[in-house]
Parts: structure tokens; C-alpha cells; sequence
């Protein structure tokens, strides 16, 4: 299982780097931001997520490692669109809908996922709940990103996903800030703190050697 523990690490480092850091702008026209502002790419991010919802995967290690890999692919396939979007939508009105959007839907993936990483890592309970804290932290900070640039309105597609990562922290005893409280740093503390719990997990015993 030590290897489970390992594989989700990796893949929350991208995570974390996902939720610190802020978009670069790409390169586009502004014919193309005419056509491209939209939220095709969004839908269907939206849409593959809301089936993974509805059809949670078997107890199986391997399926459970396939659907982890599933949502770690929506989370780079939105993370990519809003560096598309941030380029070619021509004014601030135009993407802050979208962004809420790509907040929403990044926030829910994390949830799935952070259903998965406890499952994975059932054999040791720090991981077990260590993963999804750290999951849950971006989740988190992803929609009171939204929120604080709206001035504390919580648009409509955050307000839906809000206690599905709130349910879930609540379970791994994951305290969430107030949106105005939620930052970068007190996401990187329960990063931190939960890495340092990880450690403690017991590694595999060795392989006998061939005789």
C-alpha cells in the first residue's frame, strides 16, 4: 500500500501546484477569442465529472487507480482551459462566469478524488485521511478564490459544490476557514501537516530474497 501512498503523492504535488499557482497568459487573437470565449470545454470537464459522481468506481485497486487517473485528467484538462480562456475572453465580465465555473468543477473533481486517495490508502488511517485533507484544502481555497473576487457573492455553481468539499472535510476533521480566511498559506499548512502525519505510515515489509 506503500505504493498507493506514493502514487497519490505524486499526483497531489500537481494538485498543489494547480491551486498556488496563477494561470500565464497564452498566446491567442482576438478573432479566435470571439469564437473560443465559451464554455464548450467547461461542459464537458462538467459532464464527465458529474458521471463519475453518479457511478462511483469498484473496490478493486486497479479500478480505483483508473478512475484517480480519470479525475486527475479533468483537473488538467480545466486547469489547461482556464489558461485558454484567460488569454482569448477579451474582458473581465467574460471570464468571471467561466472561472466560477472551472473553480466549481476543479473543486468537485477534488472531492471524487479525495474519495478515491481514502480508499487507496485504507491501510494506513494517516493517509487515509491525510490525502483528502490536502485535496479538500484545494478544493477549498479554489472556491473562496472565486468568492473573494467576487466581494463575497458565492455564484451559483460554487454555491452547488460548497457542501459536497464541506461534507467531506468534516468527515476527515478538516476545519474550513470563512472565505475571507481561505489562503494560499493556510492551504500549504494542512499541506504540511498532513504530509508529516503521512511519513509516520509504515513502509511495506521487504520482498524475500530468491533462494
Amino acid at each position: 500500500m506503500k505504493h498507493s501512498v506514493c502514487a497519490a503523492g505524486l499526483a497531489l504535488a500537481l494538485i498543489a501546484q494547480l491551486g498556488a499557482a496563477q494561470p500565464a497568459r497564452a498566446g491567442g487573437t482576438v478573432q479566435v477569442a470571439d469564437n473560443r470565449c465559451n464554455d464548450e470545454t467547461i461542459n464537458v470537464a462538467s459532464g464527465r465529472v458529474s458521471d463519475y459522481d453518479r457511478h462511483p468506481p469498484g473496490n478493486g485497486a486497479a479500478q480505483l487507480l483508473q478512475r484517480y487517473a480519470a479525475l486527475s485528467d479533468v483537473l488538467a484538462m480545466i486547469s489547461e482551459e482556464r489558461q485558454i480562456l484567460d488569454s482569448l475572453c477579451s474582458t473581465d465580465a467574460q471570464r468571471a462566469p467561466l472561472f466560477a465555473r472551472i473553480a466549481a468543477t476543479s473543486a468537485w473533481t477534488l472531492a471524487l478524488e479525495s474519495d478515491v486517495a481514502a480508499r487507496l490508502n485504507a491501510s494506513c488511517p494517516a493517509a487515509a485521511t491525510g490525502l483528502p485533507a490536502m485535496m479538500l484544502s484545494d478544493a477549498w481555497l479554489s472556491l473562496a478564490n472565486v468568492v473573494n473576487d467576487e466581494n463575497g457573492a458565492v455564484p451559483a455553481d460554487v454555491s452547488t459544490v460548497v457542501p459536497k468539499v464541506q461534507s467531506r472535510a468534516q468527515a476527515v476533521g478538516l476545519p474550513l476557514p470563512s472565505w475571507a480566511d481561505t489562503s494560499a498559506y493556510w492551504r500549504d499548512q494542512v499541506h504540511q501537516k498532513e504530509k508529516a502525519a503521512i511519513a509516520t505510515c509504515p513502509s511495506p515489509s521487504p520482498a524475500p530474497s530468491p533462494t
